[in-house]
């Protein structure tokens, strides 16, 4: 019996001869139309196409790209270091869905523990009145669509009633709550 798996580009090279034995970490994916399995040489890989998955906007053939433009070392780094130019330059990641990975996946991503990849990132002391954190949550709140003249005022609100933020996350979070109200 065989099975088809789809693998990362950067894991089909590095694929033995055909007729060496290879292990596989797998995900199944079970649709309505169709049951696909995914292969990854190593753990962190498959952890890391899941973790993919879990944002919005994100299904496997895009997880795929991704894990096949960059390592898992160098995702997390450009998650950790909010780097969302880096995931546009992938085929398949514009703004909106390289500005949800880099807030959605900033904790979650730590949870890997790559070596190399910090376990925390800092932010330096609470937010300022002008520039600093409250830009660049500006700027990620219009990268995922929303304008400024709702934006800003979220953010300011945000950033009153959480008194001392010191991560932009943190910051970020709260002003998506207060946006969906």
């Amino acid at each position: 019996m065989g099975y088809e798996v789809h693998m990362p580009d950067r894991a089909l090279a590095l694929l033995p001869p055909s007729d060496a034995s290879v292990e596989l970490y797998t995900h199944l994916v079970w649709r309505e139309d169709a049951i696909s399995l995914y292969g990854f040489p190593v753990p962190e890989e498959r952890d890391a196409f899941r973790l993919l998955l879990e944002v919005s906007g994100v299904g496997p053939k895009l997880a795929m790209g991704i894990l096949s433009a960059l390592s898992v070392e160098e995702l997390l780094s450009a998650i950790a270091a909010n780097d969302a130019r880096r995931l546009q330059s992938i085929h398949g990641v514009g703004k909106r869905t390289a500005a949800r990975l880099c807030v959605d996946l900033r904790d979650k991503a730590r949870s890997l523990a790559i070596p190399g990849i910090p376990a925390e990132t800092e932010e330096t002391g609470p937010v300022p009145a002008k520039g600093g954190m409250i830009e660049d949550c500006l700027a990620a709140l219009m990268n995922l669509g929303y304008r400024e003249s709702e934006a800003r005022p979220a953010i300011e609100r945000a950033a009153r009633e959480l008194k001392s933020v010191t991560r932009l996350e943190d910051l970020l979070r709260h002003t998506l709550q207060l946006l969906a109200r």
